[in-house]
């Protein structure tokens, strides 16, 4: 039943969903003292008749202290294709959460970002709220609901930034197949409270392999959907990322 649950989320949540980052933790170990975190890292290119190189590098750290958890998140992106720069894009993560019992977390978070070719110049948040967890052996699921306070600069304009409060929720899934092999799901939904119809939707699902016990292939398929994207810049945004990843 978990497994049907994941393909469902995973195929009907629409191809359409570059303005969320999946900060979720559901790789690294739940209820566990101390800390973990993992690294990862990912790059291609090409030369001859088409010249073209990016990459990604990516962290997560996390430390959990009795009742408290801290989290912080990094990520940078860069390429070029036949000389010219075609990507470069950033954020950072913190975050805080306090379990009240083995289900119920509060949590509180702040959030950095920036994409030149998107036009977002900066985009700073601040927020918090709710996130109920259920897990056993092959499973998991964490749905979260809050709201946040957002700052959004954009590149080419003189207009001022722009300022509102947006909803914050989500579901994450993991179902492990075996020893080896998990399948994950994150969607994010973020609407404007004074004007629903300003959203932003996020699908990241991916299958991780393990190669050894720190050691990790990652495949994954980002889908990112914004309403009202700043002029000139597509709605939908698709990524198709193979990846390394190290875990501590």
């Amino acid at each position: 039943m978990p497994l049907i649950i994941f393909l469902v989320l995973l195929f009907a949540v629409p191809l359409q969903a570059h303005a969320i980052i999946n900060a979720e933790d559901i790789d690294l170990p739940a209820n566990t003292e101390g800390v973990a975190g993992k690294v990862g890292l990912s790059v291609n290119g090409s030369s001859g008749n088409t010249a073209k190189v990016n990459g990604e590098a990516s962290g997560r750290l996390r430390w959990q202290h009795g009742r408290h958890t801290e989290m912080a998140v990094a990520s940078y992106a860069y390429g070029k294709s036949r000389g010219r720069r075609d990507t470069n894009k950033a954020f950072g993560h913190l975050r805080h959460r306090f379990a009240l019992d083995q289900n119920w977390d509060i949590e509180a978070f702040g959030q950095l970002q920036q994409d030149e070719f998107a036009r977002l110049k900066l985009r700073t948040l601040l927020g918090g709220g709710m996130r109920w967890s259920e897990s056993d052996e092959h499973w998991g699921v964490h749905i979260g609901l809050g709201s946040f306070f957002e700052r959004e600069a954009l590149r080419g304009t003189n207009a001022p930034a722009t300022r509102l409060w947006r909803m914050n929720s989500y579901l994450s899934f993991q179902y492990i197949l075996n020893d080896h092999v998990r399948l994950q799901n994150t969607v994010y939904y973020q609407p404007a409270w004074k004007t629903p119809a300003d959203f932003r939707l996020l699908d990241d699902a991916a299958m991780k392999v393990s190669l050894t016990d720190g050691l990790a292939l990652r495949l994954s398929v980002e889908t990112a959907h914004d309403s009202r994207p700043p002029t000139g810049i597509k709605a939908t945004d698709v990524s198709y990322k193979t990846a390394l990843e190290y875990a501590f």
